[in-house]
């Protein structure tokens, strides 16, 4: 039966291959959005990763990071200065954002930022990351026109150590490069101290959110609650809340690649359909000529399923093998074999339900009257 559907194929070489093209870009494109979808959520959830057992208290409805807040720098040295939280205080510092470069779409982080930072305090920020050339840390009381660079953020400006970037008009030292970090807002940003960003973008006297961290980790729900009592004007966000937040924000976006998904669902058993009535149509004779000699009506569904599903996969394999690459210039997780499985299931599926009515179709051939079809 399977000869027999790849000759039946192969007699329709032109229309077979538009179809399967039409199969593949389907099913690539399926494949594509089910790696985005991966990769903004390895994102999100690995850039809040390391803010286990953190809190964050910045303007109300800023969402992160907080670059739309503003806070007044007293209420935020009053936070730190606060004795009765239990705070880290090496592990706490007031922090500036400000994006320079916006992202393609609104839904997406910015694609560069600079980051202030009280110098002595960037470990609250960078933790453990270390630099890949030059100094992770600014000079004790440094104030100067110097910054530390992320991985993406020197890759894209195409500076080094000891050269100057220009930030918002100023002219700016890199004193440090570092290495790829988990997250990815210190991969795509500056890291500028506090006081000359503030000045850089006429900011004195405000900051966008205070990054604390209590001394036990298991206290962070009780200090958030303080805080959140002694300021209600404020947001005071944890791990878990900026994670929530993040999921609500990217139910726009996996919406929309779920909806291109279907679109390409859609297309796939469109022209799967098409193509099969067009062949049926055009073998209405052979098919009454194997009827009338005794073929079954199972028989001729059989071949007719068996070229579908032979349009599916000869389409649906390349297309599936296609989200791997996809998946690595994105540097997200490479797809699974069960993910490459259920990508190739959906041509499966596809064609199934754009090859059920032209099979139905060629198994109601009448053989007489296909006998006088021309």
């Amino acid at each position: 039966m399977f000869d027999v559907a790849f000759k039946n194929l192969w007699a329709r070489k032109t229309r077979s291959v538009l179809c399967i093209l039409a199969v593949m870009v389907s099913v690539f494109l399926n494949g594509s959005t089910a790696t985005m979808n991966n990769w903004m959520y390895e994102m999100m959830t690995s850039e809040l990763a390391r803010y286990m057992g953190k809190i964050y208290v910045q303007q109300g409805g800023s969402g992160y990071p907080p670059i739309d807040s503003s806070i007044g720098q007293e209420t935020a040295q009053a936070i730190l200065a606060r004795t009765d939280l239990g705070l880290n205080a090496a592990e706490s510092a007031p922090l500036v954002f400000v994006r320079t470069e916006r992202a393609m779409m609104p839904f997406m982080p910015a694609d560069e930022m600079v980051i202030g930072v009280l110098a002595g305090k960037e470990s609250a920020l960078l933790g453990n990351v270390e630099a890949a050339e030059g100094a992770n840390r600014f000079d004790a009381g440094e104030q100067g026109n110097v910054a530390i660079l992320g991985q993406a953020m020197a890759e894209s400006s195409g500076a080094a150590v000891g050269q100057a970037i220009t930030i918002n008009g100023q002219t700016v030292r890199v004193i440090g490069i570092l290495k790829k970090s988990s997250m990815d807002s210190v991969n795509i940003s500056a890291v500028v101290p506090l006081e000359t960003v503030q000045r850089i973008f006429a900011k004195e006297g405000t900051v966008s959110a205070v990054l604390l961290t209590p001394d036990d980790v298991n206290r962070t729900t009780e200090v958030a609650a303080a805080l959140r009592r002694d300021y209600p004007a404020l947001e005071v966000a944890t791990q878990d809340d900026m994670l929530a937040e993040a999921e609500e924000v990217l139910q726009m976006p996996m919406f929309y690649m779920g909806t291109m998904s279907l679109t390409a669902f859609v297309v796939a058993v469109a022209v799967i359909m098409s193509t099969m009535v067009m062949a049926v149509m055009e073998r209405t004779r052979e098919i009454g000529t194997l009827r009338a000699i005794g073929a079954s009506r199972r028989l001729v569904l059989g071949t007719i399923l068996t070229e579908i599903l032979l349009l599916s996969l000869i389409g649906g394999v390349p297309g599936t093998l296609l989200s791997v690459p996809m998946a690595a210039v994105m540097e997200t997780t490479l797809p699974m074999a069960g993910q490459l499985a259920q990508i190739l299931f959906f041509a499966v599926v596809a064609g199934t339900l754009g090859g059920l009515y032209p099979a139905w179709r060629a198994t109601q051939v009448n053989p007489l009257e296909a006998l006088r079809y021309e």
